[in-house]
């Protein structure tokens, strides 16, 4: 059995798609403060010239053309001129400012500072902790990827197809923002200093990596914490307390959302039968399936399936 990509089936799954808010034309002295807001992964690309990110408990990060922000999990953020100058609520500053045709112009003085500004959205009753367990705040400089080529040359088409602006540019930027966000996760996953908690943790230890390739390849399987410690040459209890400590949910609760998570993608984007997909997604029965997937979302899978078609 070929070795599955557990990350993009995340993100296949989750459905991430990305949104442009606007393009920022900062003058000034600026400094704005984004409000929380949850389920939603913004970002912030630099265009021309320079500017301060902080989030909640975080230490500022310098940005300049060609550098971005992600901020994960909906956190707060100030993007300013330089930190500790006074801020104003976004809201405020669309007030003020101008706002036409997915540009906003704010501030007095000369132009300092152009940025692009949107988010990513995913399902939204779908909580993965490939998602919840980012940190606050992701900055992607290129001084800091001589030795990453491929990251690096995804900010610079970014910032190229947003200077172009020609027919075309907002579907191919949309699509260039999911690429850096699942590079920005996946280069969690290969750096040893981050933390030994959460997903990405899983995902660079051998063992509960070895696991989720399991899950992840047969969710359908009649998988038992026994046989998953097997595999990954652990006994029972030491996988079991592994796989909790570091991915935040024991072996079995992970596979049964794993399972109710593909469920949604299959009712969504497939035209695979109730029967098929229940099957697929390791139920014995429909009956069984449509009861726990109405546990868990409230409605049924043919509900849901109807309500996604509309939408």
């Amino acid at each position: 059995m070929s070795k599955i990509d557990v990350l993009s089936e995340v993100f296949s799954t989750l459905r991430i798609k990305s949104e442009l808010y606007f393009r920022a034309h900062m003058n000034g002295p600026f400094s704005v403060s984004v409000p929380q807001e949850q389920r939603r992964i913004r970002f912030h690309l630099v265009l021309h010239g320079t500017c301060w990110i902080e989030t909640a408990g975080e230490q500022p990060y310098f940005l300049q053309e060609g550098d971005i922000a992600l901020v994960p999990n909906g956190s707060s953020q100030v993007l300013s001129l330089e930190p500790g100058l006074p801020h104003v609520g976004l809201d405020k500053a669309i007030e003020s400012g101008v706002l036409k045709d997915g540009m906003l112009t704010y501030g007095d003085g000369p132009e300092r500072t152009v940025i692009l500004c949107g988010y990513c959205r995913f399902d939204e009753d779908l909580d993965h902790p490939a998602v919840g367990d980012l940190p606050s705040l992701i900055c992607l400089r290129n001084a800091d990827l001589g030795g990453e080529p491929w990251v690096a040359a995804t900010l610079k088409l970014l910032v190229f197809e947003a200077n172009l602006n020609a027919q075309g540019t907002t579907a191919i930027l949309s699509r260039l923002i999911e690429i850096v966000v699942i590079q920005a996760t996946r280069r969690l996953s290969t750096r040893s200093e981050t933390d030994e908690r959460g997903f990405i943790a899983a995902l660079r230890d051998s063992n509960l990596s070895r696991a989720l390739q399991e899950i992840h390849s047969s969710p359908e399987k009649n998988w038992r914490v026994g046989d998953l410690a097997v595999l990954t040459g652990m006994s029972r209890a030491g996988f079991a307390d592994r796989f909790t400590a570091v991915v935040g949910v024991p072996p079995i609760e992970y596979l049964t959302n794993w399972r109710l998570m593909r469920a949604r993608f299959f009712l969504s984007e497939t035209n695979l039968t109730l029967d098929e997909i229940a099957e697929r997604c390791g139920y014995a029965s429909l009956p069984s399936f449509s009861r726990r997937f109405k546990k868990s979302f409230g409605t049924g899978p043919g509900a849901y399936r109807r309500m996604a078609v509309t939408n």
